[in-house]
């Protein structure tokens, strides 16, 4: 995958510096994988996603440097003057004392270390333990996300492309059909409506070709927003519709769904973290007890201690057993969180179920369709053969063969929907189940209940990534038509 990627960032910039410097080039070919490719490499979701993982990362580190040392230096320097200065002063010249300074510096040395927080310290840090691995997982829920997207773009083009198609050839027909009937009318062995009437078909076709390559264009630019390619980029797609059966049943696509979608893993950790956090809250009702050392100087010259020198170091605890209810209302804000955090995991699992059902149903219908389709497309050209035959012969008239026309175009326009349908909806299956791109879900979750730091777990999980890519869980190849 590292290497698709490299190929894929050199053609987009070396497509980037044709458009940049105006050089002419052919269109520029264009297959799903370096589609998909380019898109994780350049795709602003995932680099928000990332972005969002390491905010979480320094935050689980903030939360474990809070239970080490922690040291301080406080120092002053003052003028001192007033009626208490003077009469010091006045002392000092009778003799009556010999403190008469007019200047004062102290500096003073603190540490401090927590030696119990009530459980704040230990479960802030297993909150942000949490949250960075709903983070991994998020990050991974996105790449997913921008895969299918990708596909869903490309797929979007190679629709129009046959849709274009189907109304080139139904332009061509017509054309041929128009001279035929001219000529045949310039004979005198046709009336002149039926010139007319293939004139008229003819400029509807043309009208649908039309809009079937303004379509195709639009097609064209979604993809290449996604891919990150110049706007002005001409490319050629290289892959083609194809059917490929889908061998996994549903309870099991289910069953996959549930234990491998990053979203619902990430749902589940968050709802931990909000649990965490509601326990570090509850710290508030009790005692904090640290561990303290400081030292100070004093004198009328900075970091001079002949004024004052002092050092004490001890235990330090500290309750406070009321404060107006405040840290009440924060553990019942923290709990409420943690119910929402939990309702959302569970609401998410919910909608796994019916996005991977609803997904896996619309395929097999399109799956269904392909076949009928086919068998429509090949009876639909038997019926035009045998119009045009009749026609010529004088047989039939023309509404027969502008009628067979017009259903073989559209058996064919149904034949690459039920294609592109099938397709489409086996990607948004596999978006659905949570097929890998660089994690393996269950791996990473089992890797962090072992009780392995988040980078190790991920580590661990992306063994059998690029194999995961590669491959459905039934065996096919994932993003690639055979």
């Amino acid at each position: 995958m590292k290497e698709l990627a490299k190929q894929a960032a050199s053609l987009a910039a070396a497509v980037c510096f044709a458009v940049s410097s105006g050089t002419a080039f052919a269109a520029v070919p264009l297959s799903l994988s370096e589609s998909v490719d380019m898109a994780l490499s350049r795709d602003e979701s995932i680099a928000a996603a990332e972005a969002k993982k390491n905010t979480a990362k320094w935050r689980l580190s903030a939360a474990r440097r809070a239970s080490g040392f922690t040291f301080g230096w406080r120092s002053n320097a003052r003028r001192i003057g007033g009626v208490d200065y003077q009469m010091r002063r006045e002392q000092y010249r009778l003799g009556l004392t010999d403190d008469a300074y007019e200047r004062s510096f102290t500096n003073s040395l603190s540490a401090e270390f927590p030696l119990y927080t009530g459980g704040r310290i230990e479960n802030t840090i297993e909150a942000r333990h949490h949250g960075l691995s709903a983070a991994d997982l998020t990050l991974e829920n996105a790449k997913q996300t921008v895969k299918y997207q990708t596909v869903e773009a490309y797929y979007n083009v190679l629709q129009r492309k046959n849709l274009v198609d189907v109304a080139q050839s139904a332009v061509q027909t017509s054309d041929k059909q128009l001279a035929l009937i001219s000529a045949q009318f310039s004979e005198g062995a046709v009336a002149r409506s039926d010139v007319l009437q293939m004139q008229v078909q003819l400029a509807n076709y043309r009208q649908n070709l039309v809009t079937a390559e303004g379509a195709l264009a639009v097609a064209k630019r979604t993809l290449l927003t996604y891919v990150g390619l110049p706007r002005e980029t001409d490319i050629e797609t290289t892959d083609a519709f194809a059917y490929a059966p889908f061998v996994m049943e549903l309870p099991d696509c289910v069953a996959y769904a549930l234990e491998n979608r990053p979203d619902a893993a990430a749902a589940v950790y968050t709802a931990k973290q909000a649990e965490s956090q509601k326990e570090a809250a509850k710290a508030g009702y009790r005692p904090t007890l640290s561990a303290v050392a400081s030292k100070s100087i004093a004198d009328e010259k900075a970091f001079r201690h002949e004024r004052s020198e002092a050092w004490e170091a001890g235990l330090s605890l500290s309750w406070s057993f009321f404060d107006n209810m405040v840290t009440d209302a924060n553990v019942h804000a923290a709990k409420s969180e943690a119910d929402q955090a939990q309702a959302e995991a569970e609401l998410l699992l919910r909608n796994v179920r019916l996005q991977t059902e609803s997904a896996y149903l619309r395929m097999k219908a399109a799956e269904e369709n392909i076949q009928s389709a086919a068998e429509a497309v090949e009876q639909a050209e038997k019926r035009y053969m045998i119009a045009e035959v009749r026609y010529q012969e004088g047989v039939d008239i023309l509404l027969a063969v502008t009628d067979a026309q017009e259903k073989l175009t559209q058996a064919r326009t149904n034949y690459y929907t039920a294609l592109y349908d099938y397709n489409l909806n086996k990607a948004a299956l596999e978006k659905a189940m949570g097929v890998p791109v660089d994690m393996d879900v269950p791996r990473y979750v089992a890797a962090r209940d072992e009780g392995k730091s988040e980078p190790s777990a991920l580590e661990e999980a992306s063994l059998h990534a690029e194999m995961a890519q590669k491959e459905t869980p039934d065996g096919d190849r994932t993003g690639e038509e055979e």
